[in-house]
């Protein structure tokens, strides 16, 4: 009746720590697709046009110029045969300067957009990145994955959070 008594007590006490192992080791994991987020999100595009609206006038100016270097060109390749050499010099420096003078202005203005860029990407980064840990939280997930650097992950055990970060961060 003992060696009864304790095979059961071992083989409940065996099942009921198997039990507390699976749960134990019961990993809850999301994963987000941060290039959809991007694409998807409205303040991605408000960034964009109002990057466009702060930078239109100089962009233009640089444009106008361009038109300008492309219009001198042409003028060199067509009247080039009846300039003189001075003329022709002339006409080269000019063109030459006026390149110059567009990547002075050129390099400082891609550098000035790429810098806002950034200011504005990180500002929705964050915003991102706490979205994410608050739907973390609230999911009671252990552990959330950008998709992108997973190599491998099972869709059954995994659970995408790339929607709702959209339509949370969208919200805000």
């Amino acid at each position: 009746m003992k060696k009864l008594f304790k095979s059961t007590a071992v083989a409940v006490l065996a099942t009921l720590m198997m039990g507390t192992s699976v749960n134990a080791f019961a990993h809850k994991v999301g994963i987000v697709d941060m290039q959809e987020i991007y694409k998807q999100l409205p303040q991605m595009a408000k960034i964009e046009q109002s990057l466009q609206t702060e930078f239109a006038e100089r962009r233009q100016e640089l444009e106008k110029l361009q038109g300008d270097i492309r219009f001198e060109a042409e003028k060199f390749k067509r009247e080039s045969t009846t300039m003189s050499q001075d003329q022709k010099d002339a006409l080269r420096d000019k063109i030459q300067g006026m390149q110059k003078n567009l990547a002075e202005k050129g390099r400082p203005l891609e550098q000035e957009i790429k810098s806002r860029q950034n200011q504005e990407l990180a500002k929705v980064q964050t915003l991102i990145i706490e979205t994410i840990q608050e739907i973390a939280k609230k999911g009671d997930f252990d552990e959330v994955k950008v998709k992108d650097t997973t190599i491998y992950f099972n869709p059954k055990e995994v659970t995408d959070l790339s929607e709702k970060v959209v339509d949370a961060v969208s919200k805000k």
